[in-house]
């Protein structure tokens, strides 16, 4: 992959009033829903959007590196699958990024990897969204904090272990940390590119290479294979019990749902 090609994909250099615009969404959400906007939530991503009064959480395993999530509804209810055979970190941005879906317009969407690494031609609603997920997840001024505490001043302080210490502070894939980086003017362009050429998820060398080898940050690299399936089976057998959708359809749902262990 051209790494040139994924900042140029940025919205901080396709279009700066659309970042400033973003950064707009985020803090309003942050006010609104988390309370603060400089928090640090990790997982607990999940449990902001599990406050939202009319958005529920699913998730279950699909063993597929590309699909991440998407979000969808189902009989006037919203929801946001999330695929846990993922690592964490990369459910975390699931969520994030779906979120911000949800609050623009609703619309069902399905995310992959390649959205993730923005390593596709530019779309800018999904690249809104990764700046959103991005912003919300790893905070300016939550990051300045964290960049005062490791003494990283300018790029020449920065080097792996930093930044998979960063990593394992803000539970976020290494390329979300660097453009991060690279948003606030700590990193050039041309640093950007540098960085984001290691591999990040080779267990041998980069980056996934140096959490192992540290032990820092392996809990967000953990492909958990939680199962929740929040409301969506009682949905279903209300739809059988007033006869809104049809018993094959019905059947096959609830068929998949009970080979499914469902965490209560």
């Amino acid at each position: 992959m051209n790494e040139l090609i994924i900042l140029d994909k940025t919205i901080k250099k396709v279009s700066p009033d659309i970042f400033k615009a973003v950064e707009k969404e985020v803090l309003y959400f942050q006010n609104e829903f988390v309370g603060s906007d400089d928090l640090i939530l990790q997982d607990d991503i999940f449990r902001v959007l599990e406050d939202i009064e009319d958005l529920s959480i699913i998730m279950f395993p699909v063993e597929d590196e590309e699909f991440c999530g998407f979000l969808f509804e189902y009989r006037g209810e919203n929801f946001i699958y999330i695929n846990t055979f993922l690592p964490l970190e990369k459910q975390i941005f699931t969520a994030a990024h779906e979120l911000y879906h949800y609050l623009v317009n609703g619309k069902k969407e399905f995310l992959d990897l390649e959205t993730i690494n923005e390593d596709k031609e530019l779309d800018l609603e999904e690249s809104k969204a990764n700046l959103f997920a991005a912003l919300l997840l790893v905070p300016k001024d939550a990051l300045n904090k964290q960049l005062n505490l490791l003494k990283i001043k300018k790029s020449a302080d920065l080097n792996i272990l930093k930044i998979i210490k960063l990593m394992d502070i803000f539970a976020v894939p290494f390329k979300t940390i660097i453009l991060r980086l690279f948003e606030i003017e700590l990193l050039t362009e041309k640093e950007t590119k540098d960085w984001l050429e290691i591999a990040a998820r080779n267990p041998e060398k980069g980056i996934l290479y140096q959490i192992k080898k540290h032990k820092i940050g392996e809990r967000w690299q953990k492909r958990t294979k939680h199962v929740k399936l929040s409301n969506l089976k009682a949905l279903i057998i209300d739809n059988d019990e007033m006869e809104l959708l049809p018993e094959e359809k019905i059947n096959k749902d609830l068929s998949f749902l009970a080979r499914v262990d469902v965490d209560e």
